[in-house]
């Protein structure tokens, strides 16, 4: 897509914004089916596959340990790409079991500003400290040590090419930290499928839930997705490392650039969006013009989603190539306009606030 067309897309998807006014857009209904499709289509099926993908990510590593081979590097490659992707898709939800006791962190410390986190990755290799090897030990260690950043360094970071000869305490530090994100999203999965747990209190909002006390609540909270998660994608993820221009860019900035999954990560994130607003069909709660409105931003979304994924260049490379950081670019506005769309359109009409905190969990 040449930048003039992106431009042109960029203008079109603004004006569209600029239409709604603030025209109201709740219709007659019940919040419960929205809650409910949320959960059991989308939020519990993310954090059980994303578990499954840590378990089995466990498991190629312990392979890799026991037969160092180039075979066996390939298939934890191969385990990792697929558990970020399954992790960018449920990331997006940020409220419930996965915001508290730091699980968050523990799963993907990103971004490290100042690079604490390599830095205890790569002093624990240079000390060849014994206890990072176990996954009791290195669960009450720092947050960085144990999630999707410590095990890309470990992966695919200097010194990595060792493991496909042998390299037994690179590889036992790898492991225990695929066991402590396979333990962590452990946590998760059975936080969501228990009966009598979050997944209840938040479909089923009642006055005496700690937490979800009444439908807006947990409407809040799902709308929270849409509007937390794309400023963070937007302004923590994709801006650093995309910079104001090509000579500004910073691809080292850029999340999982040692891996070169940066945009199958975006991409799984953008899928998340799509199937969790499929999943809650919103549509029966909003009125007609809000409701074309959602799925209009959806396929911005899709579109920006084919952009990236089209690139000849690894998405963090491209923003430093003049003339192909186009579809980083329209990914960022499309980005904002979807979070100005819930935030700005949508929830008013809901009867929410329009102003909630973002990028904390709330």
């Amino acid at each position: 897509m040449s930048p003039t067309t992106f431009l042109r897309t960029i203008i079109a998807t603004l004006l569209v914004v600029s239409t709604l006014g603030t025209t109201p857009v709740l219709a007659e209904g019940d919040a419960g089916p929205v809650l409910k499709g949320a959960v059991e289509d989308f939020i519990r099926p993310g954090y059980t596959a994303l578990h499954d993908e840590a378990k089995r990510m466990a498991e190629l590593a312990q392979d890799l340990c026991e037969i160092p081979s180039p075979g066996t590097v390939q298939a934890a490659h191969e385990g990792f790409a697929r558990l970020v992707e399954a992790w960018s898709r449920i990331e997006i939800v940020r409220f419930g079991p996965v915001v508290e006791q730091n699980r968050l962190e523990r799963i993907h410390f990103f971004p490290d500003r100042r690079g604490l986190g390599l830095k205890q990755v790569q002093a624990a290799l240079a000390d060849q400290d014994e206890t990072v090897t176990d996954a009791g030990r290195l669960a009450g260690k720092s947050v960085a040590l144990q999630g999707l950043t410590a095990l890309e360094y470990l992966l695919y970071g200097t010194g990595a090419e060792t493991l496909s000869t042998g390299d037994p305490f690179r590889c036992a530090f790898a492991h225990a930290v695929a066991t402590r994100i396979s333990e962590t999203t452990g946590e998760l999965a059975a936080a969501w499928t228990d009966p009598l747990g979050i997944a209840q209190r938040f479909s089923e909002p009642a006055p005496a839930n700690v937490d979800f006390r009444s439908a807006a609540e947990s409407l809040q909270a799902l709308l929270g997705v849409f509007v937390h998660s794309t400023e963070l994608l937007a302004d923590t993820r994709l801006a650093p490392f995309l910079g104001e221009d090509a000579a500004h860019a910073r691809p080292k900035l850029a999340p999982y650039w040692r891996s070169g999954l940066t945009a199958r990560a975006f991409a799984a994130a953008l899928d998340g969006f799509r199937d969790l607003y499929a999943a809650a069909a919103p549509e029966h709660i909003l009125a007609p013009a809000a409701a074309r409105f959602g799925a209009s931003a959806m396929f911005e979304m899709e579109t920006a989603r084919k952009a990236i994924t089209g690139l000849s260049l690894p998405l963090d490379e491209a923003a430093a190539d003049a003339d192909g950081r186009g579809p980083a670019t329209y990914l960022l506005v499309v980005l904002r306009s979807v979070r100005d769309t819930f935030s700005g359109r949508i929830a008013p009409g809901l009867g929410l606030s329009a102003g909630f905190s973002s990028l904390d969990g709330d």
